[in-house]
């Protein structure tokens, strides 16, 4: 809606100038009134009434080769709205640009006066980027997402991200319409990268997990040789315990042994001497006696 109104105005604006007497004369024109340093040497008027420093700015990077004063003027006649005003200077004929181009501006070598003047794809692509921030911002269109044609095949890079939302806007019909298509892009753009950043968490917590249970099961596998090792040298030292065990008693049996040997000794030495003494105290020598053998 605002494309034709806008359309209307540029155009009965065009119109007026070539339907005038004066049109092959310098004749004063609202463009030429607009205009800075004119050769006519009046005063050039004020500037557009309630102009945003900002809009002006943003609308002159779109539009490089127009006047200043012919912006102010687009956004004056616009009620200082950025959307209007841009379609309002993308209406303009060809000539029109040229005659508005911005003084000591110098176009880019080989490239002409209509290729400055930016297309309504170009222009609906910058309008895109406006469209989607002041959704962010202010929230006020919301759309249902089963609508649109592609949330089953959902795109995985930006680049098809962007394409995506280029052609929802060039299918726009109008502003509300591209807000609407805006935020159904923007709702399953969410809702994708929700789907994929719990996907990729997911990944990551089984991811996690795996390693964690790889580290668990191999703490508890050296565990259980810890555990064997443990048995076994606790049986070895048990076997030296009862080893131990066993010398030490022998060894007591060896003393005792020992004592019995040095006291039979002893029994045996204090016999021969009893009977050495008796030997000497014999009648006969050489001969025992009879009872005694």
């Amino acid at each position: 809606m605002s494309a034709a109104v806008c359309g209307k105005r540029a155009s009965s604006s065009f119109e007026e100038q070539q339907h005038s007497p004066h049109a092959g004369t310098p004749p004063p024109s609202k463009r030429a009134r607009f205009r800075a340093g004119g050769g006519s040497g009046s005063p050039s008027p004020p500037r557009a009434r309630g102009s945003d420093p900002g809009l002006v700015a943003a609308i002159r990077v779109r539009f490089p080769s127009v006047s200043l004063e012919f912006i102010e003027k687009a956004l004056g006649e616009c009620g200082n709205d950025s959307d209007l005003a841009t379609m309002y200077l993308l209406n303009l004929p060809t000539q029109s640009a040229e005659c508005d181009a911005a003084p000591g501006y110098q176009p880019p070598k080989g490239m002409t006066t209509e290729d400055q003047v930016p297309t309504e794809g170009n222009l609906l692509m910058s309008s895109a980027i406006i469209l989607v921030m002041s959704i962010l911002v202010d929230n006020e269109v919301a759309a249902p997402v089963d609508s649109v044609p592609w949330a089953d095949n959902l795109p995985s890079s930006s680049t098809q991200w962007s394409e995506i939302l280029v052609n929802e806007m060039l299918c726009a019909s109008n502003t509300d319409d591209a807000k609407a298509r805006a935020s159904r892009v923007l709702e399953v753009f969410e809702r994708a990268m929700t789907s994929r950043i719990g996907a990729e968490a997911h990944q990551s917590f089984q991811k996690e997990n795996s390693i964690y249970k790889e580290q668990f099961e191999a703490v508890i596998r050296e565990n259980t040789i810890l555990k064997k090792a443990f048995a076994i040298q606790h049986e070895r030292q048990k076997e030296q315990d009862e080893r131990s065990q066993e010398l030490q008693q022998l060894k007591q049996l060896v003393i005792q042994y020992q004592e019995q040997v040095r006291s039979l000794e002893v029994n045996n030495y204090a016999l021969s001497m009893h009977l050495r003494q008796a030997q000497q105290g014999s009648s006969i020598p050489g001969h025992f006696h009879r009872d005694i053998f």
